[in-house]
């Protein structure tokens, strides 16, 4: 399970993702002027440079909050409203990310459909999400050793 939480963290690590402000610009079409503006009101931040250059760099988040700010002021709210929208999502999406890497613990195969081990339900079984192919998700419970059994990590 450790190979699986690994890979996971591998594959969801965007602090490795860094956008010039002229790629968040073009990316999200909002202005380098109104960027700046954003970053100085403190609704969005810059990162620091390691390579002791001037020019701003900002990281995935970053990316994320400022096209959702555009989403709700393009939806008609003001810059404050779009910044606090997006701030309550940005909440969501942590949470989201907690679960991922602390809820899932690898992948099964249950009565032939694709299945997310969820962890323990209890000191006796393991929730079990089921995907089919068509239709929607179902929940099982196993007994534990059995959850084990099925269960694997992500290949390499």
């Amino acid at each position: 399970m450790a190979q699986f939480t690994d890979e996971m963290r591998h594959v969801f690590d965007v602090h490795r993702l860094v956008f010039r402000i002229g790629e968040i610009s073009s990316m999200t079409g909002v202005s380098a002027r109104q960027l700046r503006y954003w970053e100085k009101k403190g609704l969005i931040s810059s990162r620091e440079r390691e390579d002791g250059q001037q020019a701003r760099v900002y990281t995935f988040k970053t990316f994320v909050l400022v096209s959702m700010m555009k989403y709700f002021m393009d939806s008609g709210y003001t810059l404050a409203a779009a910044a606090k929208q997006a701030s309550l999502r940005q909440s969501n999406v942590k949470l989201l990310h907690r679960f991922i890497d602390q809820g899932m613990r690898g992948f099964a195969e249950v009565d032939g459909q694709l299945a997310i081990n969820l962890g323990a339900f209890d000191a006796d079984q393991t929730l079990m999400a089921l995907l089919p192919d068509d239709g929607p998700v179902t929940y099982r419970l196993l007994p534990n050793a059995e959850a084990i059994k099925v269960t694997r990590d992500l290949p390499a």
